[in-house]
């Protein structure tokens, strides 16, 4: 199945825990699933097994999930992810995206000013922006397609109706004159 994960901000009491949480985005519907239920991601392991490149990822991705613009970051993509989904994992990642807004969780109130981290998440939430429309713009335009070749048909066949109903009225009439 094809899935995304990707980092969630904790919030209540889970945010004193340092296992950050991972929104799975599956491609697949499930049966008994009304709403997507964050998972926690495993428990990392001990920091004197950690490498220095695992604690450098963990800084990061913290500084990201703690960054102003991380909740519009998740808003893009969540959007990207209902382009052309079924009505039911659209309803599925819109409680989400609401749930996401209702609970900011705990932020930073003064973070630590980072501009190349400031461009880097502006930028991506630009491009998650722009990559949705180019996505959207396809299924638009079929549906116009669509639209307009319902209403031709629409057209086409009150067409003929009319015709056929003018046509047996003509005929009724022409037999009601004969016989009077």
């Amino acid at each position: 199945a094809n899935m995304d994960q990707f980092p969630l901000l904790p919030s209540g009491s889970k945010a004193n825990t340092s296992t950050p949480l991972y929104l799975t985005l599956d491609n697949t519907t499930s049966g008994a699933s009304t709403s997507p239920v964050p998972e926690p991601a495993p428990a990392p392991p001990e920091p004197s097994t950690h490498s220095n490149h695992d604690r450098g990822t963990d800084t990061v991705k913290a500084k990201i999930m703690s960054h102003p613009l991380y909740p519009a970051l998740l808003t893009a993509f969540i959007e990207c992810q209902k382009v052309g989904a079924p009505p039911e994992i659209v309803g599925r990642l819109s409680a989400l995206a609401g749930d996401l807004h209702s609970d900011p969780g705990d932020r930073r109130q003064d973070p630590v000013p980072d501009p190349e981290l400031d461009e880097f998440m502006e930028t991506y939430c630009d491009v998650l922006v722009r990559y949705k429309q180019e996505l959207t713009r396809p299924i638009q335009e079929a549906d116009q397609f669509f639209r307009a070749m319902e209403a031709q048909m629409e057209s086409f066949t009150l067409g003929i109706c009319a015709f056929v109903t003018t046509t047996i009225c003509f005929f009724r009439f022409r037999n009601w004159e004969r016989q009077c």
